[in-house]
């Protein structure tokens, strides 16, 4: 009787906890430096959530900072049934309140499942920083994009 008590008592406490959770305001990271935001100091920007057909599966960015003012960029896209599978990575910069390409990268492999193309590069500090990838697999397409990163 004891041990279904406590039980009991755990459950109602972690359903407590979890609503005070699911409660947390979320603000938007574009006016803040969020380069904290995920372990290891990178940022993962995944595909958004549109209709796709039959080929695109999922797919996402990928920022973080190397150190030493280099970032780490780069982006996979994932196909559901073999194909022309390829990710366009672009880095850029937000200078005025505009973001503007740095460069670009892509990587595309026919009859594959998926590809992964990343980069490191060198970058000026006293900027934020963002990586948007071009997802396609077959004919389908989208898209996505990390939060900021801020360079020191």
């Amino acid at each position: 009787m004891r041990k279904k008590l406590i039980a009991l008592l755990m459950v109602a406490a972690f359903a407590v906890a979890g609503f005070s959770a699911g409660q947390m305001e979320v603000k938007a990271a574009e006016d803040y430096d969020v380069s904290y935001v995920s372990l290891d100091n990178a940022l993962i920007g995944y595909m958004e959530n549109t209709t796709r057909g039959v080929y695109l599966m999922s797919g996402y960015s990928i920022l973080n900072d190397a150190g030493n003012g280099r970032i780490g960029c780069g982006g996979e896209t994932n196909a559901a049934r073999r194909c022309t599978v390829s990710a366009n990575v672009v880095v850029e910069q937000k200078i005025n309140g505009t973001w503007t390409r740095v460069t670009n990268f892509s990587k595309t492999s026919e009859n594959a499942l998926s590809v992964t193309v990343s980069k490191y590069l060198y970058v000026a500090g006293g900027y934020y920083y963002r990586a948007r990838t071009m997802h396609y697999a077959g004919s389908d397409s989208s898209a996505s994009y990390t939060d900021a990163l801020w360079m020191y």
